[in-house]
């Protein structure tokens, strides 16, 4: 079966929890999975930033006896600062808190041109304040994010023409290499910041086709996702099996509603196992019942046999396994016939099954014997040859009338 069937499992952590608390400061849990990804990835360019900006403004105030340029840079520090502060304080702060070291780059890189004499001069400064429109997009993802591409773009104008007029404040050395510095390293930060979020995407993706494989088989998952066409296809021969728990009304009673639940999926969970080992398809569950087909979407000639090995493996594993303690007894019907299958919902889809068939398969679990496995006629004649079945005569059934029904014993000795 497709790797999209498995369970999910909680993610190996891969940071130590120091950084991880770090990077969770701001989030609350009302916060959804998105806004979680983002709030993490902008404190942690906020903490990112504040070493480096103590490293850059101390080396332009001691190293390059520039402390006007070296205290313009450690703004940056401040404004970091008071961002995490504020996200840490009042969670409610974000994303509209991003606004300020936003803003803080981009005039810092602007003021940085006029200091140094113009765009080239300063070694390409300007793309520090790209950097601030990137991280903009990545936190608010609206027209906010575009009103500061304008703010950088005219200060970015109103810099250039500015530092034409003035005398600049400070000299570059060396400017080829330190502007091939700034490219290098804005390049090198804007790659990973499309990694991080190429690989977010991916994995929603990976995450949301896992989800919908296990709402719907693979073939109609697929289909779904192609064609917007309605999904209904007739099969000329399938197997319908259900199963259901034996006086699970009394039993549930004396249940807290967590105990409820869990002794249902610890059941259900083992059944799902036999289903996938079978390659049968599992069509949902019902209350305490469990519904399964052979034959669809996915014809075999052997529809009827596999479901009536799988009905003989559950009904000997309800024999002799407790379930959160508790013994369970189930009652198993299992009709063979056509069927229509299909996909119905326009906002939760649910892979279905109909016909005569279906409800006649219902119709034996319902009127079967606890612990046993009632199947019709059709099955019988199917599966006589690999099953030991017993007649159990004429049976009445609701909405059918007498039919003739057989209990499935066992597997037949192959000679």
């Amino acid at each position: 079966m497709s790797g999209g069937r498995e369970m999910y499992r909680r993610k190996r952590k891969t940071m130590p929890d120091w950084v991880d608390l770090a990077l969770s400061i701001g989030v609350v849990s009302d916060d959804d999975q998105e806004t979680t990804r983002t709030k993490r990835l902008m404190v942690g360019v906020l903490w990112v930033s504040l070493p480096i900006t103590v490293l850059s403004a101390t080396q332009l105030a001691f190293a390059f006896d520039a402390p006007v340029a070296g205290l313009t840079v450690a703004s940056v520090f401040v404004t970091a600062a008071v961002s995490l502060f504020a996200v840490w304080r009042w969670p409610s702060t974000y994303p509209n808190i991003a606004h300020l070291p936003v803003a803080n780059s981009i005039m810092i890189s602007a003021a940085l041109v006029v200091m140094a004499g113009g765009l080239l001069d300063s070694a390409v400064n300007a793309v520090w304040g790209f950097v601030a429109v990137l991280a903009a997009l990545a936190v608010f993802a609206d027209r906010r994010a575009t009103f500061w591409l304008w703010v950088f773009i005219a200060s970015q104008i109103v810099a250039a023409a500015w530092a034409s007029q003035i005398e600049p404040i400070y000299e570059v050395t060396n400017v080829e290499y330190v502007a091939i510095f700034n490219l290098l390293v804005v390049v090198v930060f804007v790659y990973y910041m499309m990694l991080f979020y190429v690989r977010q995407r991916a994995f929603l993706l990976t995450q949301s086709d896992g989800l919908l494989r296990n709402i719907l088989p693979d073939e109609i998952a697929d289909r779904l996702k192609t064609s917007e066409d309605t999904i209904a296809d007739d099969y000329e021969a399938a197997s319908i099996l259900f199963a259901d728990i034996v006086d699970f009304t009394p039993m549930s009673a004396d249940m807290t509603p967590s105990e409820l639940v869990a002794l249902l999926d610890d059941v259900f969970s083992a059944f799902d196992v036999l289903v996938e080992e079978r390659g049968l398809e599992k069509i949902k569950t019902i209350g305490d019942a469990y519904m399964v087909a052979a034959g669809v979407p996915r014809p075999r000639e052997d529809h009827a046999q596999i479901l009536c090995d799988l009905a003989l493996v559950v009904r000997d594993l309800v024999a002799t396994r407790e379930f959160q303690s508790r013994r369970v007894t189930f009652r198993i019907g299992i009709n063979s016939g056509p069927v229509v299958a299909g996909v119905i919902g326009a906002t939760k889809f649910s892979y279905d099954l109909w016909g005569d068939s279906v409800n006649t398969a219902s119709r034996m679990e319902s009127s079967g014997t606890a612990g046993e496995i009632q199947i019709t006629d059709d099955t019988k004649r199917l599966v006589e040859n690999e099953f030991i079945c017993e007649p159990k005569g004429t049976v009445e059934i609701k909405g059918k009338g007498p039919m003739t029904v057989w209990t499935l014993k066992t597997t037949r000795p192959q000679h």
